[in-house]
């Protein structure tokens, strides 16, 4: 009788296949290669990525990144200009008494020079050292009795009056160029101008306090 059960035909071994890899040798032999594939093609798209230099392309070396920065030298600080004085002394005292402001002259030559509303200044003669000079003088022409106009008002009427053609030695200024500065002394509040006070000064000196030769005035 036959065995009415069903058949399968069944697999030849790997001892029945042809000569060659199996097919699970196939399927791993494949999956290598698509691995090394990958592998390759990432590292060549990292290349393009990274990119070559230019110099290298044109024939010409270019500079390695580990090589060392050139140094920046930090210049030196500017020398003084030729022909500036000498900086001041850190004090400068006195050796005459002081004269009140008001028998000050114009062209007067202060030793020392506290402030333009000190009470009085020691004068010299101006070839000896000194820290300011009486540049002008004056009076107001607003007449006793007129209200007060204001500190900012007379500021701008002293300002025009010190800074008036005629006043500065020139040549005297281009020795301390841009550090000469002028101080100006007026009847700041109404308690002073309502005394009757009308006068005012202009006083020169330098912002860096040298010690001065010579008269800022000019002759004529």
């Amino acid at each position: 009788m036959r065995d009415s059960r069903s058949r399968t035909r069944a697999e030849p071994t790997s001892a029945e296949t042809p000569a060659g890899l199996s097919r699970r040798g196939w399927i791993l032999f494949a999956g290598s290669t698509g691995a090394v594939v990958v592998v390759l093609s990432v590292a060549a798209a990292m290349l393009l990525a990274a990119g070559i230099p230019a110099g290298r392309a044109h024939g010409h070396s270019s500079p390695s990144p580990h090589a060392a920065s050139p140094q920046i030298v930090e210049p030196d600080p500017d020398p003084a200009p030729l022909g500036l004085p000498p900086r001041p002394t850190p004090t400068m005292v006195a050796t005459v008494p002081a004269q009140p402001v008001d028998s000050l002259k114009t062209g007067d030559c202060l030793q020392v020079y506290p402030s333009p509303w000190a009470a009085g200044y020691p004068v010299v003669d101006c070839a000896a050292p000194h820290i300011a000079q009486l540049l002008s003088r004056g009076v107001l022409s607003q007449p006793a009795g007129e209200p007060f106009p204001g500190a900012q008002a007379l500021e701008i009427q002293v300002t025009d009056l010190c800074s008036a053609p005629g006043l500065l030695n020139w040549d005297w200024v281009a020795v301390w160029n841009e550090d000469v500065q002028t101080d100006l002394r007026y009847p700041n509040t109404a308690a002073q101008w309502n005394s009757g006070a009308r006068s005012y000064y202009c006083f020169v000196n330098t912002f860096s306090r040298h010690e001065l030769t010579g008269s800022a005035v000019a002759t004529h």
